[in-house]
């Protein structure tokens, strides 16, 4: 559906705040947008709007809260290198190999607008903005009753979930009246493959929908919702793309970081949890080798070589027995704080060995000063006992760093059933 020339003035300008990172600035662009569009097509929602929205608010609260980091700094600045030339890569697309997040895309039908057309839409605007401010200032009284009753607004990271569900069901309702192609899938074989089908254009924004979506839960520690939206988007993906495809290595990635957590909703233990992770890290190591195999670049098949290298570091971390592994910690910090350069098998054995030496070495200190003590006491008169008792054997426990306890972060959303 085509947009109207004030459509694609404001994302043309959500689009160049978002490659600049003014992830707010961008967000009320592409919030406007949609404003605007609903209201000249009758309360209509358009997906890709709402898509772009809910990005630019999935970005302003990560980078907010710092947990995640956003998008990776080589992704970014490709996306800004394409921004300034024109020529921007599909938000999904296969241009490279390595797990990444989202960037910003100009939408479909987008229109580049003349300087002269930018600066006076700008000076309407804030022409418009100035009125609604108005507005609010007047409305001010009502709205803050509202907020008292409600509680606090959403933050970024909550209202892109919200926007983000709203762009997930226009997608999927679009889908349902799709005509799904002949030929069996994958639909996507080759990253620069043109897609002529309806159905596989909707297929794909779906998959990128229900792939941020579980991103924005995975930020929240809302990891059952988190798994459930990555693993519809990896069924979406695999139906797209094939195996070796790095966007399959990628969800296989991400489904596992949602799944070492979901412990205590999804009613499993911890060792249950991390053995499901570890399945899908497996997967995505088997994608990552086989696309490999057929890859003819050096340079890439380095990077996808340390890929797998660390692949397989998490898949070990992931299958070992977490109370070895915490034995293992407490064993490395007694050996900090005894100094202990044994190592394996028997660093335990040192660490006994060296704390027997201690209480020698303590007792014969008491032993000692008890007999000073006692001639002292003789010589001097003092007959305080606690000046000749031995001294007790340091209390070692209380230098051993305790572990924090997670912290029990309640979803701001509830899972969809």
């Amino acid at each position: 559906m085509p947009y109207s020339d004030e459509v694609n003035r404001l994302v043309q300008e959500g689009s160049k705040s978002y490659a600049s990172k003014e992830f707010d600035l961008a967000s009320e662009k592409y919030g406007k947008a949609c404003e605007v569009f609903s209201t000249e097509h009758e309360g209509e929602e358009d997906g890709d709007l709402l898509f772009l929205y809910g990005k630019a608010l999935f970005q302003s609260g990560v980078s907010k809260s710092e947990v995640l980091g956003g998008v990776s700094a080589s992704g970014q600045g490709d996306a800004e290198e394409n921004e300034e030339n024109g020529d921007s890569e599909d938000a999904d697309g296969e241009g490279g190999n390595k797990f990444q997040f989202y960037d910003a895309e100009p939408i479909e039908g987008e229109v580049a607008a003349e300087n002269s057309e930018q600066e006076e839409g700008d000076a309407e605007e804030k022409d418009v903005e100035n009125e609604n401010a108005e507005e609010k200032k007047d409305e001010g009284g009502e709205d803050e009753e509202a907020d008292e009753e409600s509680g606090q607004e959403p933050g970024d990271l909550e209202m892109a979930w919200i926007i983000l569900d709203a762009t997930r069901a226009v997608f999927e309702k679009q889908l349902e009246s799709a005509i799904k192609p002949t030929q069996l899938p994958p639909y996507i074989s080759k990253p620069d493959d043109a897609i002529d089908n309806d159905y596989v254009k909707v297929l794909k924004k779906l998959s990128e929908t229900y792939d941020i979506l579980g991103e924005v839960s995975l930020e929240m520690e809302n990891f059952p919702q988190s798994a459930q939206d990555f693993t519809k988007s990896l069924e979406l993906r695999s139906e797209l793309f094939p195996f070796e495809s790095p966007l399959v290595s990628e969800s296989h990635y991400k489904l596992a970081l949602a799944l070492e957590f979901c412990v205590e909703d999804g009613g499993q233990d911890v060792t249950e949890a991390r053995q499901n992770a570890a399945k899908h890290i497996q997967e995505a190591i088997k994608s990552t080798e086989a696309r490999n195999e057929k890859e003819t670049d050096a340079s890439v098949k380095k990077d996808n070589e340390e890929m797998i290298g660390e692949l397989k570091e998490k898949y070990q971390d992931l299958i070992k027995d977490p109370s070895e592994q915490l034995q293992q910690e407490q064993l490395d910090i007694m050996k900090g704080i005894l100094g202990s350069e044994a190592a394996g098998a028997n660093a335990g054995q040192a660490i006994i060995n060296n704390l027997t030496s201690i209480v020698k070495k303590k007792g014969e200190e008491g032993n000692s000063s008890s007999s000073s003590g006692t001639t002292t006491t003789a010589t001097t008169g003092n007959n305080n006992p606690a000046a000749s008792a031995p001294k007790p054997v340091n209390d070692l426990s209380g230098l051993v760093k305790k572990r924090k306890p997670s912290k029990d972060h309640s979803a701001s959303k509830k899972a969809r059933k």
